[in-house]
């Protein structure tokens, strides 16, 4: 009874995140060869790399079970007195899933039944094709090492029903990709899913019959399970390179080992076993271009882009002024290359793992990886001329996990005999793991040095006083305190500027070239003297010169100037703290039911950080001297006092009066407070050679970028009132990490930091599933409870930002009881209609002053006041007396208070699983699941800080988060049968129905207040449809194949979560229809041929004298073809690649009515292995050779062009149809250069990035010592 209360205490163990068991079962019976009879009580042992992971003895019924092991590749001992020992070997056992092994057992003497010494016999265990526990799709590091790709999203799109868009994301039947799940080692990743290759022990790819442990997505799971350590030390090294091939320069080094720490009694026989092991891996990889496009990139050729950056402004050749000299090239300034420039990527993954085993039963494992990638940030309208400015970022993700597990109820050499317990076969598995995801977005110049981004140099302004010539008799008391008239004399009205030079600085020499160009002209035009003419910021930038803070405009709205580069600095952190726990147990009744419990508890934390830098410039000089922008005088009585009237000595008024500067301290920034500060404290002198004061102007232009330091700002100054220099969340605003929660009241009430917290959700689940076999039928159901808490305050209604009154709190208004008075006669001769409920908004003619009710609102459903309803809002804000929608406000000043928000509701979601196969005969079965899956929203869509809110109106046309969006859902339903053909080829055939509900739309949300914006509603919906055919081939000779075929239906009201932007644009908001998503791939064929050439006796091909020529060799093919996505066409064409362009197009026909072209694809690896040096050792842990791989890694070998984007006019990938337009053939005539324009539109219309991947060649070189 002990015993039974211990292991299912251990099984209710839990608590966690989303994360997943990743253990497979072995289980199966032993019998006599002969006889058939169950062997009661033999000795299982099982090893992995050498290394026990398990055993137990078979029960009365011969029957064995061995739980709790990692996916992976096992050998089975079986032992039993009289019988020869049974060795079989290459047992895959993969994750989620029991493998059957039957054994059959020979005795050891026909004559007597035993007595006679033999060695084990030896077989390998093989594949079924027809496998009962299994679901998903596994890939062994044999077959991972074999394929011509290494990226996950290539390798799972080799699942039928799974599709690869050109983005690298991945669609399992149909889903939206933000729907794939990644984990590695059972965590569900944050940051880089990068893992070694030579690290990789299984893939396995799930996509339907999801257990009940995954959760938290609504397409399809990868996940990889990493190798363990081994009891023998096997190392391997490897390169590849494409730099031959190729102007991409793919180059990677890899190394990784595994092997015993700790071996504990050594030499002991079945004693013996590795008590610590490890395993490690790292790769660095250095890639040119890591993203090729087909058929090249345009570059202006050297010559003519230093032409353009030395002289980068020329004087207008039609007319006066100036204009960029960019805007008279042509084509033969243009040079072509395959490869992109200064796009170079450098990145390094390592990971390692130790294991613990204290004894059989118990295994402490501590895991660990580091991820490091930099590189520059390509941008296509820079590509042309400013592509030595790209902004630079480098990610970084640390993943550790401790993981605790035990076996229970295991049967021991004691109690093998006994009667079997209710519940055996137990274990139970506890996992801590922590994740951090950082990245730094910068330039690579300047990093944090925030003020360096802007500079351009000094420009130091000659500022004098402003007087003005008045005729008028003016009436004054002077210094003197005398009463006196002034007619005819020069008043001061202002400071102005009468000179501006410029002295350029090497912060950023490109875009200081534009502004010395404009003063070299203006100096020349004064002889070359200091003076320059120029005497205005206005002039510099209507001469196309560049002020501090600025950056060079486009060059026919088409490509940046040289220049531009990058403008800020930003970093986010996202950060992961789980715990998962789970149980499983056998019970044993009547038939065996495998029981398996678990809870999982998660909390992530979003933050991040950005600085416009560059443009803090443009902020200081407005946060400067705002206290002593006017003079110091006052009219009293109608004489102006404090005026400083000039007198001789004679006490003769001359012909002029001044005034001092007025200092207003309640108007001074913070911003000047600090640096006027520091330059005081510091003597610093003006442009005057005078020592700043208090009432010093500041000439923020002509001061050194290293004067400057944010903490000289508040947030409030780096806010602006909505136009912000700065965003954060988790961040203090000068960019230091909080740990904090802030609520309203931190950001509205402290405007010297306004802090805003991390977003940080909880997410946490529990789930029971029972996995039982009647005869043949394998029956697995279970039940999954998630729940998801935003953790954030959000706005209470979607339509209002302030709180307003309800239709049923009007009675209260009539009688007085508002604290302000308004609305007292409201229902003055009207009463409200039947339909009306008392929580209805009500909607007045004046916020200020209600004197009538125009209308009542239902959540998002409109009211007029006679309770009918409205199909458009817009009536109740024609009828209003400003013309807006005028909300009922409960308090008319509008100020953001804490009744207007509520915190997050935790969703709960019951999510069924069923799954089965039954078997017909041992060549056929049947198999079948019922899934419903829930997903939670995506930051961008969800999250809502409290600046948003703030400043809403400032930020007209952004799209405002929903913090109320609930997860969405998706109930899937599958059907399928397979069918073996032979003892190596089987079919399957399967019918799938999947329907998401709730998922995320971008909507308008109209005559909001104070003004109407875009959000997110769980509004779209989506329904899949799916046959799939499936073919396998394995071994067949020298071939294998894995052939298969998908028919695929995905309809839906929107594709991604920003569908419905281009119908908002349209004034089309409320148009919801279904129409083919652009996951809608009708057709798609893959498959995966390998043909290879076996060595030693087995060998079959050519033999050249006594060579075996292709011995050990062979290639693996991934051969894809499928039918074009859906697009929508249009009757009218537009600039499409214009940065910034605004026109309108017309739908032609339905959205997404049109195809793009069929795609044709080949992937090829081609190696050979050779055995390069013998090792004679009598160690049999140890490596016994030297291994050679070497091998050809082709991806789309025939250099197929497949078209992946067209233009919706013109249905092509090079050609919009613009310029061949009326319209833009007048646009063309009335450039600077007809021909100029012409040729750079040309140049970017025909995008690389139109097209999937070129020819991609690499050569690798793998040892194994």
């Amino acid at each position: 009874m002990n015993k039974v209360l211990t292991v299912l205490f251990a099984c209710l163990l839990g608590s966690s995140v989303y994360a997943q068991s990743n253990f497979g079962k072995l289980q199966g019976n032993i019998t006599d060869a002969k006889t058939k009879v169950p062997i009661a009580y033999a000795t299982i042992q099982l090893e992995k790399d050498g290394i026990r992971k398990g055993g137990t003895f078979t029960d009365d019924n011969g029957k064995y079970v061995i739980n709790a092991l990692d996916p992976g590749t096992y050998t089975i001992t079986v032992k039993y007195i009289d019988y020869q020992d049974k060795q079989v070997t290459e047992v895959e056992i993969s994750s989620n899933s029991t493998k059957f092994m039957n054994i059959e057992m020979s005795q050891t003497s026909v004559e007597d039944g035993g007595g006679q010494e033999l060695g084990p016999i030896v077989v390998r265990a093989g594949k079924p094709m027809i496998e009962k526990d299994k679901n998903s799709k596994t890939l062994s590091a044999g077959d991972i090492a074999k394929l011509p790709t290494r990226d996950l999203g290539a390798i799972a799109a080799t699942t039928s029903g799974a599709n690869q868009d050109g983005n690298g994301g991945i669609s399992f039947l149909g889903s939206r990709t933000d729907g794939t799940a990644y984990f590695v080692d059972g965590v569900r990743v944050v940051g880089s899913s990068s893992v070694p290759q030579s690290a990789q022990g299984q893939i396995d790819i799930i996509q339907s019959g999801i257990p009940a442990q995954y959760g938290d997505f609504t397409g399809g799971a990868i996940s990889v399970t990493t190798k363990g350590p081994s009891r023998g030390t096997f190392r391997s090294f490897e390169l590849i390179s494409s730099s031959p091939f190729d102007p991409y320069k793919y180059n990677q080094a890899e190394f990784s080992s595994i092997g015993p720490l700790w071996v504990k009694n050594k030499g002991g026989g079945d004693k013996e076993y590795v008590a610590l092991g490890y395993q490690l891996a790292a790769n660095i990889n250095y890639t040119a271009d890591p993203s090729p496009g087909y058929g090249g990139f345009y570059y202006l050729k050297d010559e003519s882009l230093q032409k353009i950056q030395d002289n980068p402004i020329i004087e207008n050749p039609n007319g006066p002024g100036f204009v960029y000299s960019s805007l008279l090239l042509d084509k033969s300034d243009l040079d072509w290359g395959k490869a992109r420039k200064n796009v170079a990527a450098y990145v390094g993954n390592a990971q390692g793992k130790i294991e613990f085993l204290p004894n059989k039963s118990t295994s402490l494992t501590l895991f660990g990886s580091y991820n490091q990638g930099q590189g520059n940030n390509w941008n296509y309208s820079q590509s042309l001329m400013d592509y030595n400015n790209y902004s630079n970022t480098t990610n970084q993700t640390l993943r550790t996990y401790l993981k605790y597990t035990q076996r229970l109820g295991e049967t021991s050499e004691e109690d093998k005999e006994k009667e079997k317990a209710l519940f055996s076969d137990a274990f139970y598995t506890i996992r801590l793991d922590y994740q951090s995801s950082w990245s730094e977005t910068q330039n690579s110049q300047f990093g944090d040095n925030i003020f360096d981004y802007g500079h351009i140099g000094k420009f130091t302004s000659n500022r004098v006083p402003v007087y003005q010539y008045t005729e008028e008799a003016t009436r004054f008391i002077d210094q003197k305190g005398d009463t006196v008239t002034r007619a005819g004399f020069f008043n001061l009205v202002d400071y102005g500027t009468n000179n501006i030079t410029f002295e350029a600085s090497d912060k950023n020499p490109e875009r200081a070239k534009y502004t010395q160009a404009i003063f070299d002209y203006a100096r020349a035009a004064f002889g070359g003297s200091d003076r320059t003419g120029i005497f205005s910021d206005d002039q510099v930038i209507q001469q196309l010169g560049l002020l501090n803070g600025f950056t060079p405009g486009l060059t026919y709205s088409l490509w940046n100037n040289p220049g531009a580069g990058n403008n800020g600095y930003s970093k986010s952190q996202t950060e992961r703290a789980a715990a998962y726990s789970q149980g499983e147990a056998i019970l044993n009744l009547v038939n065996t039911h495998d029981l398996q419990f678990g809870m999982y508890y998660e909390q992530t934390s979003f933050s991040s950080w950005g600085i416009g830098a560059t443009n803090l410039w443009r902020l200081m000089p407005l946060l400067a001297n705002s206290h002593i922008s006017s003079l110091d005088q006052i009219t009293e009585n109608g004489y102006i006092i404090g005026g400083q009237h000039s007198y001789d000595d004679f006490g003769t008024f001359t012909d002029s009066v001044s005034y001092n500067i007025r200092v207003d301290e309640d108007q001074q920034k913070t911003f000047d407070k600090n640096l006027r500060a520091k330059l005081m404290d510091e003597g610093v002198r003006d442009i005057n050679g005078e020592l700043y004061s208090k009432t010093s102007y500041i000439d923020i232009n002509s001061l050194d970028p290293s004067t400057f330091s944010l903490d000289m700002f508040s947030a409030d100054d780096l806010w602006n009132n909505g136009n912000s220099y700065v965003n954060y969340y988790g961040y203090d605003y000068l960019g230091k990490r909080t740990r904090k929660r802030f609520g309203l009241n931190d950001f509205i009430n402290d405007p010297q930091n306004r802090n805003i917290g991390s977003f940080a959700p909880v997410y946490s689940a529990i789930w029971l599933q029972d996995k039982f076999q009647f005869k043949d039928l394998i029956l697995r159901l279970g039940v999954r409870l998630e729940r998801y808490d935003a953790n954030q305050s959000g706005i209470k209604d979607q339509y209002s930002l302030f709180p307003t009154y309800s239709a049923g709190e009007l009675a209260n208004i009539s009688s007085g009881n508002t604290p302000d008075g308004r609305g007292m006669t409201l229902l003055n001769g009207y009463e409200i209609p039947a339909t009306i409920g008392d929580d209805f908004v009500v909607y007045v003619n004046d916020i200020n002053d209600p004197k009538k009710v125009l209308g009542y609102r239902d959540g998002s459903k409109w009211y007029n006041a006679d309770g009918s309803e409205l199909s458009n809002p817009a009536l109740l804000a024609q009828n209003s007396n400003s013309g807006r929608i005028q909300p009922f406000l409960v308090d008319a000043k509008e100020g953001l208070v804490n009744e207007s928000f509520e915190d997050y509701t935790p969703v709960i979601n019951v999510l069924p699983r069923v799954w089965f196969s039954f078997p017909i005969n041992s060549e056929a079965q049947f198999f079948a699941n019922y899934d419903k899956l829930a997903q939670r929203p995506q930051n961008g869509a969800i999250f809502a800080p409290i600046n948003a809110y703030a400043y809403l109106e400032t930020n007209q046309g952004s799209v405002l988060a929903n913090p109320n969006l609930k997860p969405r859902i998706t109930t899937s339903y599958e059907l399928g049968f397979k069918q073996t053909l032979s003892k190596n080829s089987a079919i399957s055939l399967i019918a799938a129905y999947r329907e998401t509900v709730g998922d995320y739309a971008l909507v308008r949300i109209d005559q909001s207040y104070p003004i109407s914006y875009n959000s997110y509603q769980n509004l779209d919906f989506e329904t899949i449809k799916n046959f799939r055919a499936e073919y396998e081939l394995r071994g067949e000779g020298r071939t294998s194949l894995a052939l298969n075929y998908s028919l695929l239906f995905a309809d839906g009201t929107g594709s991604n979560v920003n569908s419905a932007a281009t119908l908002i644009q349209a004034n089309l908001p409320n148009l919801r229809s279904l129409y083919p998503t652009e996951r809608d791939i009708r057709h798609q064929i893959t498959a995966i041929l390998d043909y290879r050439f076996k060595s030693g006796n087995e060998y079959t091909g050519p033999i050249w004298g006594k060579t075996k020529v292709f011995e050990d060799a062979g290639a693996n093919f991934i051969i894809s073809t499928k039918s074009g996505g859906p697009y929508s066409a249009y009757i009218n064409p537009i600039a499409s690649v214009a940065v910034g362009s605004s026109g309108r197009q017309t739908l032609d026909g339905n959205p997404f009515g049109s195809r793009l072209p069929w795609q044709f694809k080949v992937d090829a690896n081609f190696n050979k292995n050779f055995t390069i040096k013998k090792k004679h050792t009598k160690d049999q842990y140890r490596r016994n050779s030297l291994d050679l791989s070497v091998f050809v890694w082709v991806q789309n070998l025939l250099n197929t062009q497949n078209v992946e984007n067209v233009y919706g006019f013109t249905g092509l990938a090079n050609n919009d149809g613009w310029l061949s337009s009326p319209i833009g053939v007048q646009q063309a005539e009335n450039q600077v250069r007809t021909q100029s324009y012409v040729d750079l539109y040309n140049a970017k219309v025909n995008n690389p990035y139109s097209y999937s991947v070129p020819r991609l060649t690499r050569l690798g070189v793998r040892v194994y010592f």
